[in-house]
């Protein structure tokens, strides 16, 4: 099959490889035709030798040239060009129905007889083949769709393979010069065809009709010749009106045309313009009228947007083009409007009624229209449309500056503005002032405005200008696509023509006119040309947002103006306290406030500004905890002259088309100030300072006197109180909180405003600092008649007990006051009391409170001289006070905790007192971290916890205090052992030895009979109490004391009745088994090891001195045993068949030892063989005792087991039980008996009396 279509495919091309040579007409001439042979392809002859007329019917309907007229062999004609030297084919024998002559029977090539006489086959067909260029209808103007008359109609030219060659061969063909341009398909209108061909030129055909190839293509191929005569039309009232034009490509130019004897309806129809057109004459000049009317529309007053045709009042898109061939569309198009040169051309919206796509210009075209495109009235299309921007369309403008030649850089870009994003360069300021005739621009140190709302310039577009005289349009360009980046700042420019306008002198919104330009000249505003100049002063009202001008008039003695408006200007610092050091900046207009942007405010020149301006010091770097909506932001900058003082009086620029939204805030030194928090004292308390907007403790770690100092000189209350005991309170200011640190100030500074703080920082966790100053006072009650009721006291740093008050001068309001300042509610009532004895304990100061907010502010100058006491009445009950495990515990108000901050151990005592539970054995500090403890003030004088100041807040510890009633004794014996108390809930043992009265006290209270044992494992490990009575005591709870060491040993203690403490029953059990399994594991070592036991004497002294005779085979029977008992022959526990023998006496192991110390003698060796048999023992005499016993060790015992043994005299030993006798007296009883046999060197021992063998195992025996 695949062979099949390669045949087909094969014949087809070869068949229209044919054609017609040496005339001026494709259809007659000699024949030639195309083959290869030997890999060179080549034109060669065909012999005539056999040709009939069939052969020449089917070239002649192959090349497409009618009918048949004449063919056969010719050696005249037909031979220029020369001839070639080959022949391909000879003797075809065609019958006429062939499509091709390739597919009629042949002879091969090279025909010998044929090239010998030069003769070939020439055809004459009837038909004529004419090429041309169809130019919409036109075809004589060297352009249009490519086709060919023949005798069978009309023949188009595939626009496959159609390339730059076969265009150059078709206009040198016509005559039209080379190729110019290849337009797409479709450019112009084409006339219906048959069929069309390709053509597929081999290189020296005379007519491109020779190149042609059957094929089914639908696209038609057309060009623009180089000699094409384009039209066009100008200064018309449309683009089918006006002056005839022609364009030549050589030289590139358009030339009025004459148009004597030409047609109207041929040029209206050239320039599609319609089919009709007339001719008038003006000046001169034909002016050609064509029936369609064309614009272009919606473009010509903006300079940019979509391009649209209005064809004869009917509205038409323009389909866009390449990138390629847009831009010479975008120059017509400008050109056309009058909009300058194009800066952009890109896709536009989708259109459904597209009529001129594929257009090409070449850019100097009078209208779009007259652009080579495909314009199709009948068949629009749906496309993208064509977007054009011309440079007339861009604007610059110098946006939310000072004037009209300064502020933030902004472009008309597509009819909207648009911040420029571009790094700013001197070159891009030269442009932008240039364009904005604003002159030069100067430099810029300062940020001064604000980012606008405005969308920024596309990241596609960089604003970037060759040089300072470059064109505005010049300085975009496209750049690379790139990834999204953070958005660029916007230039910022302030041109040197900028003209500023302030008022000088002191009040805001009057005053000589100051004009300050940027180039450096100064002027004052002048008060003649009158009318001129009071226009400017009247804007200058505006700019200054000083409302309407109110007066203009002429300065005494000057020339100049001096103006005055009706508004007001306030600059000032707002906070929620109202306070004028520290705040957001707020600038007031008439009635109308706002804030600056933060972003444009800076914090050393205009913080400086308005802190001066106030009166407030020196601006102080920090941040306010202000909410960022607290203050809208009106105006995003403020500029002033150098030579300005005055804020108010300075340039605000307003807040337009802004996305700042927060106001810059300003911190004074003179806002920071210093405050003793105390709800009872007077110049004492914990320390905090008004920082940065807000109350912020300090930290006790500033052990700066002068800092110290200088807060009681600002409170106006002297100097530090030094040497006081208030900072010794045993839970003062144990709470950790944030706190500042590191204040520094100098020895006689007045306001810790006038300190260094440079260095100060927050700590996150600190001690806070309590300070007493030296006009440090009190007023109290303390008497235990009432919380709040009695007579009234004064304390202070003058007098070391409490100070009797003077009821001189008290009434309703002083004594509400007092009432109030007490803590205690409101006034009931008050009185005056006699003191009975004479004193010098006043207090020497008197009360006025009319009109007073506090106390401390009641004091008067009268002078004190009634001496009766104050007594006061006030309503409030307070809450009871109690202990969460009764007499011990935390310490409780309506279940509030207390906080341990400055609590007296003197409170404790009091406490404890007032609950009926002896004295406080201490108090103790907590920390939890909990919220609405009750915090007490107190001075040490008062009898109840609710004299004290109060206040509710949080508290990091709280307190607990346990009382001697509180605690329980236990021991951890029956009536005695280690004596235990619990208090606060726990178990902890008692300091040291109690003395025999107490310890009888104690015994007293612990009723031992039925109390319940101490429990060990619950006792604390500090040891932290213990128990001294004092002479007079009621209760053994009133000897507990609180140590003051950190440890002791506990104290033990014997009541009556006392019994130690048993061992547990259970641990005796459990040490009874594991002595029995410890036993049983050292019998069976015992047993696996019995050999060793033979060190044990197998020889017993006897009365006589004489010694049992082992049996000599006895060890070599025990081995025996041992493999039976190893081959399970024998049991475990069977008895051993040796001889009982007596254990040693106790203390034979004493005698050993002296026998030993008086000179024993041994040999070289240690160890003897245990198994040496067959030697028995011999007497040894008196004489030889001293002689080594003992000969050189046989090296055939080696592998035997060795004891070590020593020779002993025989007197030394006379406590040794015979055999005889240790045989009668152990009757009845069953031991193991040693046996060990010992070789003995014979002449070594032959007089000796005796040997003694000693081992240092024991032997003992057990009754059975």
């Amino acid at each position: 099959m695949w062979f099949l279509l390669l045949y087909l495919q094969i014949s087809a091309i070869q068949g229209l490889n044919v054609t017609l040579r040496g005339s001026k007409n494709p259809c007659i001439g000699r024949m030639e035709v195309y083959h290869s042979h030997g890999g060179n392809e080549q034109w060669g002859l065909v012999c005539h030798y056999g040709w009939k007329k069939e052969n020449g019917e089917v070239v002649c309907r192959a090349i497409g040239c009618g009918n048949h007229i004449d063919s056969g062999i010719e050696r005249t004609f037909y031979r220029d060009p020369p001839l070639p030297q080959q022949y391909w084919k000879d003797q075809v024998e065609c019958t006429s129905k062939e499509e091709s002559l390739w597919k009629c029977p042949v002879v091969g090539a090279h025909i010998a007889n044929c090239r010998s006489d030069l003769s070939f086959v020439a055809v004459q067909c009837s038909g004529n083949v004419t090429l041309g260029l169809n130019l919409n209808g036109l075809h004589d103007r060297c352009a249009g769709v490519v086709e060919f008359s023949t005798p069978n109609g009309i023949i188009g030219v595939c626009n496959d393979n159609w390339d730059k060659s076969i265009a150059s061969k078709i206009c040198q063909e016509l005559g039209c010069g080379d190729h110019h341009y290849i337009p797409k398909p479709g450019m112009f209108k084409r006339q219906l065809s048959k069929h069309n061909v390709l053509l597929n030129c081999v290189g020296n055909e005379s007519f491109t009709w020779q190149c042609m190839e059957r094929s089914d293509c639908q696209e038609r191929a057309s060009v623009v010749c180089s000699n094409y005569k384009r039209l066009g039309l100008r200064d018309g009232s449309n683009a089918c009106s006006g002056l005839v034009e022609e364009y030549s490509f050589e030289n590139n130019s358009w030339n009025l045309k004459q148009t004597d004897g030409m047609s109207p309806e041929v040029l209206c129809t050239e320039l599609n313009c319609g089919s009709t057109g007339n001719f008038t004459n003006a000046n001169g000049t034909n002016r050609l009228t064509c029936s369609d009317s064309v614009k272009l529309r919606n473009f010509a007053t903006k300079c940019f947007g979509d391009i649209s045709i209005d064809v004869n009042g009917d509205e038409f898109g323009v389909c866009y083009s390449d990138s390629t061939l847009s831009h010479k569309k975008g120059v017509v198009v400008c050109q056309e409007f009058g909009c300058g040169e194009v800066v952009h051309v890109q896709k536009g919206s989708l259109i459904y009624n597209g009529l001129l796509s594929n257009v090409v210009c070449q850019g100097n075209e009078g209208s779009l229209w007259h652009c080579l495109a495909i314009h199709d009235k009948r068949k629009t299309k749906q496309c993208t449309g064509t977007k054009v921007k011309c440079s007339d369309s861009l604007n610059l403008r110098l946006r939310d500056g000072l004037g009209n030649c300064s502020g933030r850089v902004e472009v008309q870009w597509w009819g909207s503005w648009r911040s420029i994003g571009s790094d700013q360069s001197p070159i891009n300021s030269d442009v932008v002032c240039q364009h904005l005739n604003c002159g030069a621009p100067t430099q810029i140190t300062r940020e001064l405005f604000v980012e606008g709302k405005q969308q920024q310039l596309e990241s596609s577009w960089d604003f970037n200008c060759k040089s300072s005289s470059a064109k505005l349009h010049e300085c975009f360009g496209k750049t690379p696509l790139r990834p999204l980046i953070q958005k660029k700042n916007s230039i910022e420019i302030i041109c040197k023509k900028e003209e500023l306008m302030f008022f000088e002198g002191d009040v805001p919104c009057q005053g000589r006119v100051r004009i300050e330009r940027f180039d450096g000249e100064t002027s004052w505003l002048p008060a003649e040309p009158k009318e001129e100049n009071k226009q400017k002063a009247s804007n200058l009202c505006q700019v200054m947002h000083c409302g309407s001008l109110d007066s203009f008039e002429n300065e005494q003695n000057t020339t100049h103006a001096n103006v005055k408006c009706l508004g007001s200007v306030s600059v000032a610092l707002r906070n929620p306290l109202a306070e004028k050091c520290w705040g957001m900046v707020e600038v007031c207009i008439d009635d109308k406030c706002g804030g600056i942007c933060t972003d444009t405010w800076r914090s050393n020149e205009d913080s400086k500004m308005i802190c001066e301006n106030l009166g407030c010091g020196e601006p102080f770097q920090g941040q306010l905890t202000l909410k960022k909506n607290y203050l809208s932001v009106s105006f995003y900058s403020v500029y002033c002259s150098e030579n300005m003082r005055n804020m108010s009086m300075c340039r605000f620029i307003h807040n337009k088309d802004s996305d700042c939204n927060t106001a810059a805030q300003v911190i004074c030194t003179d806002s920071i100030k210093a405050r003793l928090e105390d709800p009872r004292d007077k110049c004492a308390g914990k320390v905090s300072l008004f920082y940065k907007g807000q109350w912020t403790p300090v930290c006790q770690d500033s052990k700066n006197e002068d800092l110290k100092n200088t807060i009681c000189r600002e409170l106006n209350c002297g100097g530090n109180l030094q040497g006081t005991d208030h900072l010794s309170l045993p839970f003062h200011d144990q709470s950790q909180i944030q706190g500042l640190s590191s204040i520094k100030c100098l020895n006689r500074a007045n306001s810790v405003s006038k300190c260094d703080l440079s260095e100060a920082s927050l700590k996150s966790s600190c001690t806070v600092m309590y300070l007493k100053c030296t006009d440090w006072e009190r007023l109290l009650l303390y008497k235990m008649e009432g919380k709040c009721s009695g007579p009234v006291y004064g304390l202070s740093k003058e007098g070391k007990t409490p100070q009797l008050v003077r009821g001189q001068g008290w009434g309703r309001e002083e004594g509400q006051k007092l009432c109030e300042y007490l803590q205690c509610g409101n006034y009931t009532s008050h009185s005056t009391l006699d003191i009975p004895i004479e004193t010098t304990e006043w207090w020497n100061k008197t009360y006025n409170c009319s009109g007073k907010k506090s106390m401390w502010e009641c004091e008067s100058q009268d002078q004190p001289i009634q001496l009766q006491q104050l007594n006061i009445q006030c309503d409030r009950i307070p809450p009871a006070i109690t202990l969460s495990d009764n007499c011990t515990g935390e310490v409780l108000i309506d279940k509030n905790h207390v906080c341990a901050s400055q609590w007296h151990d003197h409170m404790s005592q009091e406490l404890c007192h007032s609950l009926g539970c002896g004295k406080a054995i201490r108090g103790l500090s907590t920390k939890t971290g909990k919220k609405n403890c009750w915090h007490f003030s107190c001075s040490g004088m008062e009898t109840s916890v609710w004299q004290c100041g109060s206040k509710i807040e949080s508290c990091e510890n709280i307190l607990s205090v346990d009382c001697q009633n509180g605690v329980e004794f236990r021991t951890t014996e029956k009536c005695g052992g280690k004596l235990g108390i619990r208090y606060k809930g726990k178990w902890e043992y008692v300091c040291g030895e109690l003395t025999k009265a107490d310890a009888k006290k104690v015994c007293d209270v612990l009723k031992c009979e039925n109390s319940q044992l101490l429990d060990e494992q619950e006792i604390a490990m500090h040891i932290k109490l213990n128990i001294i009575c004092p002479e007079m005591h009621q209760s053994i709870s009133q000897c507990v004391q609180h140590l003051q060491k950190d440890e002791c040993r506990p104290a033990e203690i014997k009541c009556e009745g006392y019994t130690p403490k048993q061992r547990n029953s259970s641990l005796g059990l459990i040490l009874g088994l594991l002595g029995g399994v410890l036993g049983l594991l050292i019998l069976f070592l015992m047993w696996t090891k019995r050999k060793r036991l033979l060190l044990a004497l197998r020889h017993y002294r006897n009365k006589n001195g004489k010694y049992v005779n082992p049996d000599v085979n006895e060890m070599d029977k025990m081995d025996t045993e041992d493999r039976d008992l190893s081959e399970g022959k024998a049991s475990f526990l069977d008895d051993d068949d040796y001889e009982h023998v007596d254990s040693l006496m106790d203390k034979s192991g004493e005698e050993d030892e002296d026998d030993r110390k008086r000179g024993s003698s041994g040999t070289e060796y240690d160890d003897i063989d245990g198994q040496a048999n067959g030697i028995s023992p011999q007497t040894l005499h008196d004489d030889d005792l001293n002689l080594p016993v003992l000969p050189k060790r046989p090296e055939n015992i080696l592998d035997q087991d060795t004891y070590e043994v020593e020779i002993e005299k025989q007197e030394d030993y006379d406590d040794v039980i015979p055999v005889e006798a240790g045989t009668n007296e152990n009757a009845g009883t069953t031991g193991t008996q040693a046996h060990v046999d010992v070789d003995v060197d014979e002449g070594l021992v032959a007089n000796a009396d005796a040997v003694f063998l000693t081992t240092e195992v024991e032997v003992h025996t057990q009754l059975e």
